[in-house]
Formats: structure tokens, C-alpha cells, sequence
């Protein structure tokens, strides 16, 4: 399973996005592109504890088996909910957001398995690792909703 804390695979993500143009089509879903890199922004400004997201409080998507069967074997879900708090709100430049977002993912990386991080919403309390995990999963499969 690929994670945004290993180099390379991160860099292949980064390279993925930069594919990326503000006319790029989903090939599922209903965001748009500018829309996506929004969201995937709230969600890693949410993995650095800046953004709250309200626990949804299933305790059985916390504990193994489940919580390592959906964080490491099984892919993510097309038209998976959301959450209200990581929907896109407002107007911003394609390029900004992405820069954003790319600045983002680069913090997250650069963290420590020493410090705490912020409970999934879903999953509950994460290691940095699982936040790793977690990252590259949500991005890769947003990622592929736009053929890149």
C-alpha cells in the first residue's frame, strides 16, 4: 500500500496532479476538478489539525479487522460520503488550490510519528503512518476519478 510518507511515491502523486487541468473531467462523481483539489485540501489541512471534522462515531470502523481491512486492502469506494465539513465551499485559482495542496502533503510528510495527530473522523485515533496511508489513498483515488 502506498503512502505520502515514502518519497517516491509521493512524488509520483505530486507528478499525477501537475497532469492536472482546470478543464480535467471526472470520469465519475459530481466535483469538479477545482472542486476535488478543495476537498482533498480540507482533508489534508483536517490530517494536520487544522480543519475539524466531526467524528461520525462508528466505533466498528476503529477496530482491526475492519479498520485495517479499509486502511490497507480494500480500495476506496466510488461515490463514497463525505463529510459536510470537507464539501468545497467558495472560489479559488487552479493553481493556487494545487500548489496548497501540494504544500500540504509536503508538511504531512514532514511530520513526526511522535506527535499527535488528529482523530479520523471515521477511523478514530491514527498514527502518522495510517495518516500516510490514509492521505495517499484518498489522493490517488481522486486522482483517478480525473484520469491522471
Amino acid at each position: 500500500m502506498g503512502s505520502i510518507l515514502n518519497e517516491s511515491e509521493r512524488a509520483a502523486l505530486i507528478s499525477r496532479m501537475q497532469s492536472l487541468t482546470a478543464s480535467s473531467t471526472a470520469r465519475w462523481g459530481k466535483m469538479n476538478v477545482l472542486e476535488m483539489l478543495q476537498h482533498l485540501r480540507l482533508s489534508a489541512q483536517m490530517t494536520l489539525g487544522e480543519h475539524s471534522v466531526a467524528s461520525v462515531n462508528k466505533r466498528p470502523f476503529q477496530m482491526f479487522p475492519l479498520k485495517h481491512l479499509l486502511l490497507y486492502v480494500l480500495p476506496f469506494p466510488k461515490g463514497a460520503p463525505t463529510a459536510s465539513e470537507l464539501r468545497p465551499v467558495g472560489t479559488a485559482a487552479f493553481e493556487d488550490e494545487r500548489a496548497l495542496l501540494v504544500n500540504l502533503l509536503e508538511q504531512i510528510a514532514a511530520g513526526s510519528p511522535e506527535r499527535t495527530w488528529p482523530a479520523h473522523p471515521l477511523f478514530g485515533p491514527m498514527s502518522w503512518r495510517e495518516w500516510g496511508v490514509v492521505t495517499y489513498k484518498h489522493v490517488n483515488h481522486h486522482l483517478k476519478q480525473f484520469g491522471a
